[in-house]
């Protein structure tokens, strides 16, 4: 068994004994506390009875003992104080930071938010002039014929590209269920020589006197037959002139004789001198 010699010559314990003095705080005459206090006590016990420790003295090494204990506690108190004020000095530290960031941040975000609200200035304004400027331009919308409650009339209107002139072939406006079938025929007849929007009603009865069921139903006119070509001009419900544009929150709405339609519904749009034949 190996012996170990620091441990057999008592190397070792002296070297630990030296240790923990290191440690200890000195007193007077190089003890430490547990020293000091020590060789206090066995002063009293080994003292004269005749000649007792004078009062003054225990007193003074009394105070010097507790002065000791008083320091190692101010010590301590301010250590922690210390090492509380260096979090406290890291944690401001960082809120800084956070708070240069968050700043930062939120000009970056103002200035996108300004950004995107002039340009959303710009786009209306210019869908604006852009819708003014179809004002007088044709239209074609998936608008394109009227609904029939089964009762009574129902109204509605017609844009003509040009007046009606009915020496030109046979001038009408008909009217189809919806699985394209003509049930009745208007004459134009007492619309010679008129043009532009014209109002028609119809009573929902067919061209021989049944009245219809409810339901949807295209109406379209055909005027004007070219000898040339043998074809009509022609036109249709959710068809005609933009008459004026109009705006409901900020959404265009353009207005096509009795039709108010959003923009939106629009397909097409041409010049007047573009007509529909067939």
């Amino acid at each position: 068994m190996a012996l170990d010699l620091a441990e057999v010559t008592g190397a070792k314990q002296a070297e630990q004994i030296k240790k923990t003095q290191e440690k200890s705080p000195k007193i007077a005459n190089g003890l430490d506390k547990d020293a000091f206090m020590k060789l206090f006590l066995e002063q009293l016990k080994n003292q004269d009875p005749t000649a007792p420790m004078e009062t003054e003295k225990i007193i003074t090494q009394t105070a010097q003992l507790t002065q000791v204990e008083m320091q190692e506690e101010n010590k301590k108190a301010m250590k922690e104080m210390v090492d509380s004020m260096k979090v406290m000095q890291e944690t401001n530290n960082e809120f800084k930071n956070f708070q240069a960031t968050l700043k930062e941040t939120m000009d970056k975000l103002g200035e996108g938010v300004d950004s995107s609200i002039e340009a959303a200035g710009q786009m209306a304004q210019s869908s604006a002039f852009q819708s003014v400027a179809m004002v007088g331009k044709i239209a074609e919308t998936d608008v394109s014929g009227v609904n029939y409650t089964g009762e009574g009339k129902v109204h509605f209107s017609l844009f003509f590209d040009r007046p009606i002139d009915t020496s030109k072939g046979k001038a009408v406006v008909q009217i189809f269920d919806e699985s394209k079938q003509l049930v009745r025929s208007i004459s134009l007849d007492d619309k010679n020589g008129q043009g532009g929007y014209l109002d028609f009603a119809w009573d929902g009865l067919n061209d021989r006197g049944e009245q219809m069921d409810s339901g949807t139903y295209s109406v379209e006119a055909e005027y004007n037959l070219d000898p040339k070509t043998n074809h009509y001009l022609t036109t249709r419900v959710g068809r005609g002139e933009i008459q004026s544009v109009l705006f409901d929150k900020g959404k265009p709405l353009i207005r096509m004789g009795e039709l108010i339609l959003p923009l939106s519904a629009a397909l097409e749009f041409y010049d007047k001198d573009k007509e529909l034949v067939r």
